[in-house]
């Protein structure tokens, strides 16, 4: 596969000017030589955002995001490098082959561009029927009555199909789509005696669905209220361009608002996620239908914090609700699950109370993640009967016995005494023989998902100085390919946190690859966010040019003194150990290798 060439790239970072394209995104003031303006990746009321314009470069003293053109595309986008390069490549008038781009977005794009130009057509001429026709009047009315202002119904591109079996095929053929290929992207059925098409979508209310950039690929119709239809909704069938597993509703208008807040709402049906916006909730997304698949949660988890999961009142939701949220639980993210009374959808809510009070009171008052597993326990349980009471305290302890806090056990052990009657003491000994089954059966199934680690999120300002002597020295990796390779001959590892671990083994691909330093290219080769946030911090700390080797040096020096520390504490542990268990020679072989470490640390 082809790659956009090194010089290309070059040009559209060099000729893009960083001010005017985060100006789009955040409204800066110049103060000084820089840029400022809120933050577009976390919260905050006081702007900590700059933007260089002399060195082409962004950085929050907030939450420490930093990097260029290219990594603030791919970051406010959540968008892989080559689809970065190509989007900035247009802004500035360079041209690109598409096909040449790593990005396999931008190749299906390409590749599926009729597919993708029909479904924008489609939505069109649906909006069309809908908002200037006569045939469109009653959806028109529907729609109205439901609270949808004009401003709603172009916002989300809503339309009307005709009650005609070729309104749609008919235009497509007019403009010279391949029918076959029409059929492939699911606007079109062949007829059986394969003598033509008609139209999938027909006398319904039309929703599109978009992808991750915003493009149409594929709608949900819904029949008008006293139809005599079956299906209430029609999805468009599975296509190369759409995939349920692959899309989130909504994802591309909310990423920005994600990111800001650190919370994503997660629906189960794209409506809820329309009335939800409609009230002024603008971080939420939805599933196509009722499957939460593994991508969406990745996708989630590069762009949030928490998760509140808001599913239907009724039964199916509730069990939508436990299965999602246990899926993100095991993903190591942060779930909280807002409930709905009775059996309200967030429709019929906002319909009923109004958007403050679902803001307020339904999102803004979530359950925690055990909170809602005690409130869904409980649900077809009468307490008044023993058998239903040892049931329900299992079900929650063995819940509680997957999470490690004590103060979270101690917290629900009480409620569950309170509720059931039964004695603090006897529901511990319960849980405490439950967490060892539990202990077993993860030795058994090693596999489990871990918690993601976070990442290093640490301020500038409250760094230890091993911390600031691993910023420093790897700021000077990153501009002295001639340091790196003397230190990778040495074969002697001086960084102790895993993100720098990990960015100095990557540092070694490139420079292998490119020989020569460049951080920004660098930092845009990494996949991985928090990985180029570190690079990028470090690439912008300030140094004195003149006394760079005595910075190398004593960077290096402390680290190595640093880690002949760490392994002291260790081997002290270890020779405690030892003397525990009588091993007297164990301990006496340790205390000569101290001494000989601590000497070690005299010389340096």
């Amino acid at each position: 596969m082809t790659r956009i060439p090194e010089e290309t790239i070059e040009a559209v970072r060099s000729k893009t000017d960083i001010v005017d394209l985060i100006g789009e995104f955040v409204q800066l003031t110049k103060r000084g030589k820089n840029w400022f303006g809120l933050c577009p990746f976390h919260g905050e009321s006081t702007p900590s955002f700059s933007v260089s314009e002399d060195k082409q470069l962004f950085h929050c003293f907030g939450c420490g995001a930093s990097g260029n053109a290219i990594t603030f595309v791919m970051d406010i986008e959540n968008s892989p490098f080559s689809e970065a390069v190509v989007k900035l490549a247009e802004r500035t008038g360079i041209e690109i082959d598409v096909a040449v781009s790593e990005g396999p977005q931008a190749r299906q794009n390409n590749e599926f561009k009729s597919m993708l130009e029909a479904h924008a057509l489609a939505t069109n001429f649906y909006s069309h029927l809908l908002l200037n026709t006569v045939e469109g009047e009653e959806a028109l009315e529907y729609l109205e009555k439901r609270g949808f202002t004009r401003d709603n119904i172009e916002k989300y591109g809503i339309g009307w199909s005709l009650n005609d079996n070729e309104a749609l095929s008919s235009l497509l053929k007019r403009k010279s789509f391949n029918m076959k290929e029409m059929e492939r992207a699911g606007l079109c059925i062949m007829k059986d005696d394969g003598t033509g098409y008609f139209d999938r979508f027909r006398s319904r209310i039309m929703f599109p669905l978009r992808d991750d950039n915003g493009n149409v690929v594929a709608f949900s119709g819904r029949i008008l209220s006293g139809s005599k239809q079956e299906a209430k909704y029609l999805n468009s069938p599975e296509t190369p361009i759409f995939e349920k597993s692959q899309i989130l509703y909504n994802f591309h208008n909310a990423r920005l608002n994600v990111r800001k807040t650190g919370k994503v709402i997660l629906f189960e049906g794209f409506m809820d996620t329309i009335s939800a916006d409609r009230a002024g909730v603008t971080n939420s997304v939805a599933v196509m239908g009722t499957s939460l698949s593994d991508t969406h949660l990745l996708k989630l988890k590069r762009i949030a914090k928490d998760i509140i999961i808001c599913c239907d009142g009724d039964d199916a939701g509730w069990e939508a609700a436990k299965r999602f949220a246990g899926m993100v639980t095991r993903k190591g993210m942060d779930v909280q699950i807002a409930l709905l009374p009775g059996k309200m959808d967030p429709d019929d809510y906002i319909t009923e109370f109004g958007g403050d009070a679902f803001r307020e009171k339904v999102l803004g008052n979530p359950h925690s993640f055990m909170s809602f597993i005690m409130a869904y326990a409980k649900r077809s349980k009468n307490l008044s009967y023993e058998n239903d009471v040892l049931q329900y305290i299992h079900e929650v302890l063995e819940e509680l016995a997957k999470r490690s806090s004590p103060v979270e056990r101690d917290l629900y052990i009480r409620q569950l005494s309170t509720i059931t009657g039964v004695s603090v003491e006897a529901i511990n000994q319960q849980f405490i023989k439950m967490a060892g089954h539990q202990a077993k059966r993860e030795k058994v199934e090693p596999d489990r998902e871990e918690p993601v680690r976070s990442g290093n999120a640490v301020p500038l300002q409250k760094q230890t100085v091993t911390e600031r002597a691993e910023r420093l020295l790897l700021h000077h990796l990153l501009n002295d390919g001639a340091l790196f390779d003397r230190l990778r001959e040495d074969k002697e590892n001086l960084f102790n946190r895993e993100e720098y671990v990990a960015i100095f083994i990557r540092l070694a691909g490139f420079y292998e690859q490119h020989g020569t330093p460049d951080f920004h290219r660098f930092a845009e080769s990494l996949e991985d966010r928090e990985l180029r946030k570190v690079v990028l911090q470090s690439a912008m700390v300030e140094r004195d040019p003149e006394h760079a080797e005595e910075e190398i040096a004593d960077c290096i020096r402390h680290l190595k003194r640093y880690r002949i520390s760490l392994t002291i504490q260790s081997k002290m542990h270890e020779s405690k150990e030892a003397e525990k268990k009588n091993d007297h020679t164990r301990a006496l072989e340790l205390a000569r290798e101290i001494i000989q470490l601590r000497k070690s640390l005299t010389v340096m």
